[in-house]
């Protein structure tokens, strides 16, 4: 939990908004000492929150991240897979219109997914998440297998809910598939998270179908993708999140 807590730090230190701010306000703590300093890091700071602020800029992140086509028809019919894999990517915590904890949007992109490959395939399907930060309520497997069976009827669903990153999803997830003797899976997640998701899972000696889902696509809007908003910003802290990801995970595992 401790280690949760230092790298959620870590990461809004270093990812936008919060790096912008840092930088912007350092710059205002020097423009008294160091006037000349202060000054390229306030427009450095003005610069950079306008670029990653662009459709432009947080598209082009998103889209060095997505190297994972997606399945075709055929590749899904011909699969190998064993099992369908679905990664979580948090809940929606205490819903007052569903009376208790839901899958988050996100999730609910990938469940749907998910569930589409198994009226496909008939495979059966393993969710995997526990609870991050947030010990209260039910784990995000189970709140993800609930959606599953009330939302879109799939009643062959296995639970990993121990996890708390995407490596224990893939070190508890082959603990739990090595005991059904499965070593082929389809591997479902947001096209920017594919590949770290794959190389972890990889790593674990599984067979890995990526399986990605929700692709950025940029549209071409012209001008307007050099207008600055809110979702891009968010879609900027995705793609450099992502990014600076698959180097950690190179690093550590």
């Amino acid at each position: 939990m401790f280690e949760l807590y230092i790298t959620n730090l870590i990461k809004s230190i270093i990812l936008p908004p919060g790096s912008l701010l840092l930088l912007l306000l350092l710059g205002l703590l020097l423009l008294k000492s160091q006037p000349r300093m202060a000054k390229r890091m306030l427009w450095s700071g003005l610069v950079l929150t306008y670029l990653l602020s662009t459709p432009l800029l947080s598209g082009l992140l998103l889209q060095q991240t997505q190297v994972f086509p997606a399945l075709t028809e055929a590749e899904i019919r011909q699969t190998s897979a064993q099992v369908i894999v679905v990664l979580s990517a948090g809940r929606y915590k205490t819903a007052p219109e569903y009376g208790g904890d839901t899958v988050a949007n996100n999730t609910l992109a990938r469940l749907r997914y998910g569930a589409y490959l198994h009226r496909q395939t008939g495979l059966p399907m393993l969710v995997s998440g526990g609870h991050v930060l947030d010990r209260q309520g039910d784990s995000l497997a189970q709140v993800m297998a609930n959606s599953l069976r009330d939302d879109f009827q799939v009643e062959r669903v296995w639970l990993e809910d121990n996890s708390s990153t995407t490596a224990e999803n893939a070190r508890l997830s082959k603990q739990l598939l090595a005991e059904k003797k499965i070593e082929t899976i389809f591997l479902v997640t947001h096209a920017s998270h594919m590949p770290r998701a794959v190389t972890i899972f990889e790593r674990q000696g599984l067979t890995v179908i990526a399986a990605p889902t929700r692709f950025y696509i940029m549209q071409d809007n012209g001008f307007l993708l050099l207008i600055p908003n809110a979702a891009a910003m968010a879609d900027s802290y995705f793609g450099l999140h992502e990014l600076l990801g698959q180097l950690w995970y190179k690093l550590r595992y």
